[in-house]
């Protein structure tokens, strides 16, 4: 019998995981996770990877740059139908170019590869033990292997290869509870430092040319934030980032994102359907568990990279603290 690609991956992760697993101080594993952090964010690379989820694979190419003028990016996928973002500073245009539609919105907290660690240093080390792994190899450039587990059952682990001289993370993986592989970014061929021209970071696609729609609904003056919801018994470690309004099929949602520094849930409530039976549902995708209910006239969601129960949790927790007019 053959082995899974995700069980060969997974025993692959393991080796490089357990060696030296006992050699890394706090602080040793602090710095690496600043590296890691630092390099994603500062460093110019160009690059391909290949996303693997839920069974797929997809194939992505990656512009990054950073300069002067702030922090920008491209990415393209060259798998199925084609997809665009560009990012510049916080603000993101994600093209489907199939439809001729194009959305613009601010750029949250999700996390991207292969920026995926963030500057909460403090809330990753709460909620993970953080220690190094053995070296490893990926897309030619020597690696360090580091691994995140994490202090409970509320949140997934986490395995990061961390190119030896700049830190850039080259390879990631998310674990659940049962040791299994449910996600994994990885470069297949990269490019680390040295120019990256201007034009590369340009879409490939004009948003306002005729026949496509823009929308620019999530840049509205009126997305503050919506303070009727709270979510008061929401799953130690994590704590409240952001909170506002968006438009989600042309009706007003809330939205309200938590995060433990690495993973991240958001909780949408959003008046439902006239008419519509609501039910409950849990579906998942890769590492992103996915739960919806209904709510007396509402349905909540809420997604996140982090397993089912904590997921549900949330959305169970969500409670009206203030009526509407």
């Amino acid at each position: 019998m053959k082995a899974s690609l995700a069980a060969l991956l997974f025993l692959a992760w393991t080796a490089d995981g357990l060696a030296a697993q006992d050699s890394t101080t706090p602080a040793e594993g602090m710095r690496l996770l600043r590296q890691m952090a630092t390099a994603a964010r500062e460093l110019n690379y160009s690059g391909t990877f290949v996303y693997k989820h839920g069974g797929q694979i997809e194939t992505s190419r990656i512009w990054h740059l950073t300069d002067a003028t702030g922090d920008y990016e491209r990415l393209e996928t060259l798998d199925g139908p084609p997809r665009e973002i560009v990012r510049a500073n916080g603000e993101v245009t994600c093209f489907y170019p199939g439809a001729k539609r194009a959305k613009m919105e601010k750029w949250a907290t999700a996390r991207r590869f292969p920026a995926v660690v963030s500057e909460q240093m403090s809330a990753i080390v709460s909620n993970y033990s953080v220690r190094k792994g053995a070296l490893a190899r990926v897309a030619g450039h020597d690696c360090q292997i580091a691994v995140l587990e994490p202090r409970d059952s509320l949140r997934y682990g986490h395995i990061f290869c961390a190119e030896l001289k700049t830190g850039l993370p080259l390879r990631a993986s998310t674990v659940n509870e049962r040791n299994e592989i449910v996600e994994m970014f990885a470069f297949t061929q990269v490019q680390i430092g040295g120019p990256i021209a201007r034009e590369q970071l340009q879409p490939s696609y004009d948003a306002r040319a005729p026949g496509w729609k823009l929308d620019q609904s999530s840049l509205a003056p009126n997305a503050e934030p919506d303070l009727r919801w709270t979510v008061l018994n929401r799953p130690a470690g994590f704590r409240k980032v952001l909170e506002l309004k968006r438009n989600i099929q042309g009706k007003s949602a809330a939205q309200i994102v938590f995060s433990d520094g690495l993973a991240a849930v958001s909780v949408f409530i959003e008046p439902a359907v006239a008419g519509a039976r609501a039910s409950q549902e849990l579906t998942h995708q890769g590492a992103i568990n996915i739960f919806i209910r209904p709510q007396a006239g509402y349905v909540v969601t809420a997604l996140g990279e982090a397993p089912a129960a904590t997921v549900m949790q949330f959305a169970n927790s969500v409670m009206r603290v203030k009526p509407y007019p």
